[in-house]
């Protein structure tokens, strides 16, 4: 009787640790599947921060897309005047980050002409943090030639912050 017992208690929790690690496996399949972008981030590219290449704003009427950081903007904000300015909250800590800035690297050419993504340190940008209400890192916001909020959103890849760029 405590033979049986003992055997029926042992199955039913072999059942249940492994009901329990199917649907753990389960649930981060679907959590990697819908944040793909995530899923490409190694600890390489964490270790190495991917290093933006300084774009010079052109002269003309149609300016090239551009990716800087905060201070490259700040050094000369008037290279930038005529473009519509995009603030990218970004954390060197964070995973998403890091995937949305190494494929924003692997294609400049992306950047519609006449944008500027401005890429802004997360930690050490407190006050556009607070102007804006940002309160999550991948966050982007456009802004008009004023500094006002255009509109705010947050993205998870390179297609999703160019489709809430406002025309």
């Amino acid at each position: 009787m405590k033979k049986t017992l003992l055997l029926v208690v042992g199955v039913i929790v072999v059942t249940l640790i492994a009901g329990g690690i199917f649907v753990y496996l389960n649930n981060n399949k679907s959590q990697n599947s819908a944040s793909s972008v995530v899923e490409t981030t190694s600890q390489n590219n964490i270790e190495n921060d991917t290093k933006i290449e300084p774009v010079e704003a052109q002269d003309s009427n149609i300016q090239k897309g551009a990716y800087v950081t905060l201070a490259e903007y700040n050094n000369n904000p008037d290279a930038f005047k005529d473009t519509k300015k995009v603030y990218f909250f970004h954390a060197s800590w964070c995973s998403v980050c890091q995937a949305i800035d190494k494929e924003i690297n692997a294609d400049l050419s992306k950047i519609p002409n006449g944008v500027t993504i401005i890429k802004t340190d997360f930690d050490d940008s407190t006050d556009l943090r607070k102007k804006f209400g940002v309160t999550t890192q991948y966050t982007f916001v456009q802004v008009d030639s004023a500094g006002n909020e255009v509109s705010q959103w947050v993205a998870t890849s390179f297609d999703s912050v160019l489709s809430g760029i406002k025309s």
